[in-house]
């Protein structure tokens, strides 16, 4: 069970840690239909039950990214991995991210020592969001600017993301320096298609019926 997190200040300043600093990561984003976003970045600060997992309350904000190109599709397209049209592919995009040098280390929600703080894998794969918040909250006020931890859809629990803390809404990180990036489309690249079928997700094409869901008995 997932305990809250410490109430004391301080308490949580010294977890293991992971570094980011030059690393890339990925992040898949809605780049269009209902807005165009040309680029990735989005801080939410959506707090509550149907908040993202590390949200912050505003004015600051939380951005998704992960350090695979598995576990970006496996969370960008959470909804629809049963079921997943192409056109659900069209609208997004593939951004590789690369950290600057000077970014400071996440907390590592995967390091085994954090069972003594409470923590468990349902800091990252369960369904209690306020609880996760919370966890999130403390982690910025005891001086963290980001989080190492699993990716709740990946059944392996192999695939790991990345939760950067920053200002809420379509703004760049800013942490440690300039955070560049390239992008490109996903439903036209084999390779992407094909790490999707790694997890057993098949893309339906444009003039595939849908899953019938009640089907006649």
């Amino acid at each position: 069970m997932l305990l809250p997190p410490p109430p004391e200040p301080q308490s949580l300043g010294d977890l293991a840690s992971h570094q980011i600093s030059g690393e890339t990561l990925f992040r898949v984003w809605r780049a269009g239909v209902p807005i165009e976003r040309p680029e990735p970045w989005w801080f939410s600060s959506q707090a509550g039950p149907t908040g993202g997992r590390f949200d912050l309350s505003a004015p600051l904000g939380t951005f998704y990214t992960s350090t695979s190109r598995a576990g970006a599709l496996l969370e960008g397209l959470q909804s629809h991995l049963v079921n997943l049209p192409v056109e659900e592919l069209e609208v997004r995009r593939m951004a590789a991210i690369t950290v600057p040098e000077a970014a400071p280390p996440a907390a590592d929600l995967c390091d085994a020592t954090l069972a003594a703080h409470g923590v468990t894998a349902a800091v990252w794969a369960g369904a209690d969001r306020d609880l996760t918040q919370s966890w999130a909250a403390a982690l910025r006020r005891d001086g963290w600017w980001s989080i190492h931890a699993g990716v709740q859809h990946d059944p392996s629990g192999k695939s790991r993301i990345v939760a950067l803390f920053g200002t809420e809404g379509a703004v760049p990180p800013t942490l440690g320096g300039s955070w560049e990036f390239t992008d490109g489309s996903i439903h036209d690249n084999s390779g992407l298609i094909a790490e999707l079928a790694n997890y057993g997700v098949a893309v339906r094409g444009s003039a595939d019926l849908p899953f019938d869901v009640d089907p006649p008995t």
